[in-house]
């Protein structure tokens, strides 16, 4: 059956990849971005209907949830930026506590939530951020499928998958969420082992 799925940021690396796999399975694709359509002429861009808002504050793009079965959240901030005031703790926690109040608000009933595996070097401050927001989106009405990939790379890239944080190639990622979404039926949270297991039965 054909869903309807809001991505928040499908202009990104991540997004853009959520948004390919869900238009190749023909279903209706809303991104949410502070900056809108992309630059480029990829064949998937005209068949996702690009909107304008920042889920940093509350507004009017709270009303582009009404309808909708699915929201991705691939909104995050593995750096600072402190000319803009992006801080971890609006982009990464605050940023998907307003998406869930949205979401709750407009009775979707699944949301997924990209977080981070606990990568050695990372800033503290980045992981516990993530895992702020994960917790306050497990304690909300609908269900939540999170994602913990360490980093993510292109289709092309080699990865040696048996460094135990190793990276995850983002197409992988996203089929692994796409069919928790779809097919569990509790909260699920995806580990680094998760994601190659269920890719590895896949292939």
């Amino acid at each position: 059956m054909t869903k309807k799925v809001v991505i928040f940021g499908a202009n990104g690396f991540v997004g853009g990849e959520f948004a390919k796999q869900f238009v190749d399975k023909g279903d209706e694709v809303i991104s949410i971005s502070r900056t809108g359509e992309p630059l480029g002429n990829e064949a998937w861009y005209d068949k996702v209907d690009w909107k304008v808002g920042n889920a940093l504050s509350t507004g009017f793009w709270t009303n582009y949830l009404k309808d909708v079965d699915v929201v991705i959240d691939t909104i995050g901030e593995y750096q600072e930026n402190n000319n803009e005031n992006l801080t971890f703790e609006k982009v990464n926690y605050q940023s998907a506590a307003n998406i869930a109040d949205a979401v709750e608000k407009n009775q979707v009933p699944v949301m997924a939530y990209i977080s981070a595996d606990d990568i050695p070097g990372a800033n503290r401050r980045y992981i516990s951020t993530k895992r702020d927001a994960e917790e306050e989106l497990k304690q909300r009405k609908f269900r939540t499928v999170i994602a913990r990939p360490a980093y993510m790379t292109t289709a092309d890239d080699v990865v040696d998958s048996t460094k135990e944080h190793h990276s995850l190639p983002v197409n992988m990622v996203v089929s692994a969420v796409i069919d928790a979404v779809e097919n569990a039926k509790e909260n699920t949270t995806l580990s680094v082992d998760d994601i190659d297991k269920f890719n590895n039965v896949k292939a």
